[in-house]
């Protein structure tokens, strides 16, 4: 009978101890995503490219990371919910792996700027339209994934200025 109790009791504390490891500790384990509020206007290679940074924040590498952006504008209907979504195209939409913060790092690869030569400013006609920004990130450790949205709502976050490097988001 002491052995049947016993067998219970380990049994359950080992499902308990497992539960709060994955609950408490693995939950905590999700990617951070870090996106400026500015969209930087400037000439790379030669074409107008407009430019959007975003940083990893989180302790570990994140992989598998997915990136959309696209022009939202308000269609016509009698309560003004409906919206036309355009895609807009990126040179680079997806992104394997991009390794933490660390001081090792001379080239700051955990900062990433995405680029677009889309004439975003053409495009932007009304006051009512928005930029969404969509990153999709996985964490290395535990799998989680996690989706990152930057609404950019005006115009007036477009500047001629450049992004100031490493996990500073201002542009300078």
């Amino acid at each position: 009978m002491d052995f049947l109790l016993n067998l219970i009791i380990g049994v359950a504390s080992g499902v308990a101890a497992s539960y709060f490891f994955l609950k408490y500790f693995l939950s905590k384990k999700k990617p951070i995503v870090a996106i400026s509020e500015h969209i930087s206007k400037q000439t790379v290679n030669g074409e107008n490219s407009y430019l959007i940074k975003f940083v990893n924040m989180t302790d570990s590498e994140i992989f598998d990371i997915h990136i959309e952006l696209t022009f939202y504008k308000p269609i016509g209907d009698y309560n003004g919910g409906n919206l036309q979504g355009k895609d807009i195209n990126l040179k680079d939409n997806f992104i394997s792996y991009m390794p933490c913060n660390s001081t090792n790092d001379p080239h700051n690869l955990h900062a990433v700027r995405i680029r677009t030569t889309d004439d975003i400013e053409q495009m932007w006609s009304d006051a009512s339209s928005f930029i969404r920004l969509s990153i999709i990130a996985k964490h290395s450790l535990s799998g989680f994934n996690k989706v990152f949205i930057k609404d950019f709502l005006n115009k007036n976050c477009i500047t001629d200025r450049r992004f100031l490097s490493g996990n500073d988001l201002t542009v300078n």
